[in-house]
Parts: C-alpha cells; structure tokens; sequence
C-alpha cells in the first residue's frame, strides 16, 4: 500500500514542498498507484495516466505559468518535458512497494527495456538481483553511471559494479 508521504518524498527535489505539501496533490497520485492492478494493468499504461494527472494537478495549482517555489526560494517553471521523470519518480514508489517475484521481475525488465526508466533500473538493481544472469547488475550499473547525474545513485551502487 503506497502512502501520500511516499510520493511526496519522492517528488519533492523535482518540485518543491511547497507545492508537494498539499495534500490533495500527492494524495490522488497515491490512489492511482493503489489502484494499479498487474493483471488489469500495465506499467507503461500507470506511467502515462500519472504523467496525465501531474500535468493536470499542476496546472490547476500552478495555472499556464506553470510556476513553482522550490526549497531554495527560487521559482521555477516546470516544464512539460519534466513529467516523465515526474511520474518515473512517482512509479518509483510502486516500484519499491512490489513483491519481490519473478514475475515482477519479468514486468519491471520488460517495461526498463520499454522505456529507459531509471526508477525501474534502480529497483531491478537493488532488490532483483537474485533474478539476473551474471553481469546484468554490472551492465545496469554502467547504464545507470553513464546516463545519470552521480547524486542521484551512488548512495546504493557498489563501487565492485562500476
């Protein structure tokens, strides 16, 4: 079961508290990864009705500047282009709340390979390794290095895979 506090923590760095602290904001997103079914639902289908309903929580909080304060007390305007990642970051959670199976297993490689998505990479890596052949946790290692800022995943790579 995915809590509000969940999406708010991992939607803050991206979009600030001020507008995540809200609890209407995360609390729907939160209804939409509970709602998620694996036998009803796919993950790519989640991932494009969450980047849906960002952009329309934004909106309707934000208006058409799409303007937000963020933590440091700038502002910023959240662009279009980011509510992939937003909503990458959202299924993130989903992510972390599956059962570890092998048919989770199967669906997160199917959709990472679908569609690139770090939070899918971070959770094959960190909670499936059982499942992977020898030297997948390496290549997924190096895609993750060479393709995202090192803030954002050197806390849980080992250093024996890059």
């Amino acid at each position: 079961m995915v809590d509000a506090w969940q999406i708010r923590e991992a939607l803050c760095p991206r979009l600030g508290s001020a507008l995540v602290d809200d609890p209407y904001f995360c609390g729907p997103l939160a209804q939409d990864l509970n709602a998620y079914s694996p036998y009803k639902d796919s993950f790519s289908a989640l991932a494009a009705r969450l980047e849906d309903h960002l952009f329309n929580l934004l909106y309707d909080r934000l208006g058409p500047g799409m303007s937000a304060k963020m933590d440091s007390g700038e502002r910023r305007r959240i662009r279009t282009a980011e509510l992939k990642d937003a909503a990458d970051d959202v299924m993130g959670v989903l992510f972390d709340d599956l059962r570890v199976y092998s048919v989770q297993y199967e669906a997160l490689h199917a959709y990472c390979m679908e569609t690139g998505s770090f939070s899918a990479l971070r959770v094959l890596y960190t909670r499936y390794g059982d499942f992977m052949q020898e030297g997948e946790r390496r290549i997924i290692a190096r895609i993750i290095r060479d393709n995202y800022p090192a803030a954002r995943w050197e806390a849980w790579i080992s250093p024996a895979d890059l």
